[in-house]
Parts: C-alpha cells; structure tokens; sequence
C-alpha cells in the first residue's frame, strides 16, 4: 500500500467550511472492521488512555455543556506526556497532494468546543483551527489518511483518549435530536454522515493541546485545539477612538424579578463616554455598522415586559467574521464589559417570547416589525440580554445581541428630549382655536409615565393662561399616544396624560367645569407611525373647543 506521509504543521492559512446535517448512524470502520489499537510500530495508532472514570453520584452522567455546564470529573495525568517538543498550532498539514484551491480552513482565537473524553462529552477552550478536504483531492483512500494521521499523532506523542464516537446516543442524556444534531454540528463540529472520530490528546504539564481528526470516504476534518484561558480583547469607548481596557471579568448580576428599577444599585464606576462599548479591536472600520441619535425611542424588554425608553441612542453591528471573534468570545468580551460598568442583567425573556409578542403586536404592528423596528433586533436567532447601569444623574440601557455569524450592541443613555421648537403661547393657542377648532401640542411626559417634566410645565402654564383670558372658553383636553407597544396600555396612558393636564390647569386656578379629558391611544394618527419623526408628531396632547 502507498503511503503518503504528512507533515507536522507550521502555518495556518484561514478559510472557512459550511457544516453539514448529521443523523444517527454509526461510524465507519476501517478495512479491518475496527479502528486501531495501541501504538506497536509506526504504522499503527497511538495508544488509547484509560476510558474516563465515572462522575460522582451527585453529578448527572451528561452535564449540559452547550450551556456552559461543568465538564465531569477527569484525571489528565492518566495521559501520559508527550515525550518531544510539541509542533507549532495546529499541529498538523494538509496531505502534500491537496492543492490549496481544494484546502477549507478556519482559525479562531477564542472559541468553546466539545470533544468526547472517554465516553463523556468534554468541553475546551482555547484557540480553535478546523481543516478540511476531500479524500479524491488528496487522492488518498480514507484508510490512507486516517494511518498517515495516526503516525503523525505518534510522533506527535499524542494519546487517544475518546472510547465512542459522537453517534453514541448515551452522549446526550436523552435529550433529543434537535439538541444531538446541535451538539455535532455547533460543537463537537462533525461536518458529515458516518465519519470516523477520534480524539488525540498531547499533553505537556498543564499543556493541552487537543486534535480530532474525522473522516469517511468522502470528507476529512482536522479539529485543533489549543487550551487556554480567556483573555478580554474588548474595551470601553476612549479618547480620540482608542479604546480603555477592562478590568472585571465573568457575568453581570441579574436583578430579582419583577424588577424595582429603584431597588438596583447606583453605580460606582466612572463611565466612559457613550455608547460607552468599544468595537472589537480586530474589526476593521469598513465593517463596523452604526446607526445613532441624538433623541429617538426603543424598546427594551425589562423583565417580562417592553419597555418604552426615550433619549441618546446608538446601535452598533458587525460580523463575528470580520471580528475574528466566536459568538463565545464576543458574548464573555461584553458581559465583563457591561459588568466593569456597573450593569445588572433585567430582562427575565426575550423578542420569541410568545406572550411578550401577543401583548405587543397587532394587525398594525407585526412580530417582525416589533422586534426589528422597535427592539433593533437583527436576526431571530439572537441571543438578547438587556443591562441597566443606574447612575445618580441618569439610566443607561445596554442590550448585547449575539448570533453565529453577527452581533448587534444597543446604548441608551435615558434623557428628556432638548425642546428645539419655540413654545407655543396663550395667544398662538386661541388663534388656532378660533380658526380651527383645536390646536395640537406637545407636553413633555416621564416616559412610560403620565407625570409632566420640568420642560413640560410651560406649556400647561400657556393654557392656563389662555383660559384665564377668556372666562366663557371650555376645552377637552384629549390625549394621543403612537402606535408602539399595547394598544391598550397606549390607550390608558393617553387618557391619563390627558387627566394630568387638567388636575395641572385645575391647580393653576381653573374651574374644573371648564375642562374635560379624554384619551385616544393610536386611534387617530397624525402621521405614518413607520418613523421616528412621524411617531413623535402623534405623541400629543389636543386642545379642543367645546
């Protein structure tokens, strides 16, 4: 039999590979009917390790690790060492009769994988390598290259350590094939059907350095890992556009539900400026997406519920790709960042919630408009995590969203809009009146709230006036919400904006006889509600002649 010998690795060149459906079938064996036993000569595989001891009593058999469970319980120094100098990640070449046209690789720096070890799932962290090719490319048999990779894992001195393949059903506790298809696909990263596994391990000290190497007769993927613990990359917006580092590390709390936004703690750190979350420093400006404002709406989910939220807003999006960054990295990066700042996790769902969604849609509003339009949500598949950072003078809201392939970072910093427009005065107001019978204004509220701002208060006091001028004037004072969120709670809220002006005028001196309230929700629009401008002219309070 020819053999083609393959080299230890000392470059990496960066592709990237789809993955594709696995189902439940066994592995391929080898033209002997089983794969190799331990190393005798250098044709032969290296030398199993001792099959993984049983978890404690109190541990369950399989630890969901997708979700950041904890690995059971395993003895490294049953592997023994490897005896030379390890080779440069990832370790191992392509077969030297691939061409590179026909050689699919894709490098990460930060990434959490799974491996099996002995008969558990294992999960690794670590700078992360997956290459791949085809047999026909390399014009070797599967039998072929899976020998040359075993002599390789030889001199490499590394020791298999996997006793089953990732089709041992007993792997996944039961849980079902939508989580076993995620698992092979998303972490053990099983690119194809009835694929050979299996796992080496080189081991120096507290060194691991971990190969998978798969293959049937149709596809080949080599798995590097080299384990190390996370570094944080990500910063805080700085100075001229450089970036300030972080110092904390691990998640932010969560606040207790329902939640008290006056029972969260004022922060003690001093702020960066806004959006106060920096771009990955590996992303290039070209691929960096933002979008911002100086006073728009947004909603964040507090709790189990959409919150309205006004003030200086800014979204920034770009692709884990251009970011040289996994989903695991970008999301570690953010949450120590967002807990540097003081942040506490407050949302209890997110944007699929189903009664989140029923009591925020309508034939008018659908989910895709929501979660798009109002949420800022990307994708569907995104993860959302909403944070308040109180501080003594304001609230800022930062909600990290996270997929596969793209993240998306959301900053509020929560403020009353600056008036731009001039005020509006008792005699502007009885002008309108008479000529048409009402007249639109627009009193600044709490957000979410019926209470009038400081900046507000002028306004009540020119229709205080205008009524004390002209003693026989009755007026309604009818109340306009936009279209976002629940129709009933915008109904509601109308009509109790509406009341608070009149107990104002009432305060003022004016005879409550004289006045009526009213509230109409989004009933009658002024404008489109599909834009920020548009939706800000239906925020109202109406004046009208009775």
């Amino acid at each position: 039999m020819k053999t083609t010998s393959l080299r230890l690795l000392p470059l990496l060149v960066a592709l990237s590979l789809p993955l594709a459906a696995c189902k439940k079938t066994a592995p391929a064996a080898d033209a002997a009917g089983s794969t190799p036993a331990a190393v005798d000569t250098a044709s032969q595989a290296p030398a199993p390790a001792p099959a993984a001891p049983a978890p404690a009593a109190a541990q369950p058999t399989t630890p969901d690790l997708a979700d950041g469970g904890e690995n059971p319980p395993f003895d490294f120094n049953t592997v023994p060492e490897a005896g030379g100098k390890i080779a440069p990640f990832p370790y191992v070449d392509y077969p030297p009769t691939v061409h590179q046209a026909f050689q699919s690789t894709e490098e990460l720096p930060m990434d959490r994988v799974m491996v099996i070890l002995g008969d558990h799932l294992h999960a690794v962290e670590g700078r992360v390598a997956t290459r791949s090719f085809s047999p026909s490319h390399a014009k070797m048999s599967e039998l072929e290259i899976r020998r040359n990779y075993e002599n390789a894992m030889r001199e490499l001195g590394a020791t298999k350590v996997n006793t089953v393949g990732p089709y041992e059903e007993a792997l996944y506790g039961g849980r079902g094939d939508d989580y076993e298809y995620k698992i092979r696909r998303a972490k053990l990263l099983v690119p194809d059907l009835r694929m050979s596994y299996d796992v080496y391990l080189a081991r120096k000290g507290d060194a691991r350095h971990w190969i998978v190497v798969m293959a049937n007769d149709s596809t080949v993927r080599l798995l590097a890992i080299e384990e190390k613990p996370f570094a944080q990359t990500v910063g805080y917006v700085g100075a001229n556009g450089a970036a300030t580092p972080v110092t904390a590390s691990g998640t932010p709390p969560t606040a207790a539900q329902p939640v008290d936004i006056n029972a969260i703690p004022v922060t003690t750190a001093a702020l960066p400026s806004f959006p106060y979350l920096a771009y990955p420093p590996e992303l290039n400006q070209a691929f960096q997406s933002t979008r911002n404002s100086r006073f728009d709406a947004v909603g964040i989910i507090v709790g189990k519920e959409l919150r309205t939220v006004e003030g200086q807003v800014e979204t920034r999006s770009f692709s884990n790709r251009h970011a040289k960054m996994s989903q695991m990295a970008v999301r570690r990066n953010y949450e120590a960042a967002i807990k540097g700042l003081g942040g506490v996790k407050v949302n209890a769902v997110d944007h699929r919630d189903k009664a989140l969604l029923a009591a925020n849609t309508s034939k008018e509003v659908s989910e895709t408009t929501l979660r798009q339009d109002k949420l800022r949500v990307d994708d569907f598949s995104m993860s959302y995590d909403s944070y308040l950072v109180r501080t003594p003078e304001k609230n800022v809201w930062l909600v990290l969203m996270t997929g596969e392939s793209d993240t998306r970072l959301l900053a509020v910093e929560e403020k009353a809009m600056q008036q731009s427009v001039s005020l509006v005065t008792a005699d502007t107001m009885g002008k309108e009146l008479a000529a048409k019978g009402k007249i639109a204004l627009y009193v600044n509220f709490d957000t979410d709230k019926a209470s009038i701002r400081p900046d507000g208060k002028p306004t009540v006091d020119e229709i205080a006036k205008l009524l004390k001028g002209d003693p026989s004037l009755k007026l309604a004072i009818e109340g306009h919400t936009d279209d976002s969120g629940n129709a009933a709670r915008n109904l509601d809220l109308s009509r109790q904006r509406a009341d608070s002006v009149v107990q104002s005028l009432v305060a003022a001196g004016i005879d409550a006889r004289r006045l009526r309230a009213a509230g109409h929700g989004a009933t009658k629009p002024l404008a489109d509600n599909k834009e920020e401008a548009g939706r800000a002219k239906n925020r109202r309070v109406e004046l009208v002649k009775i």
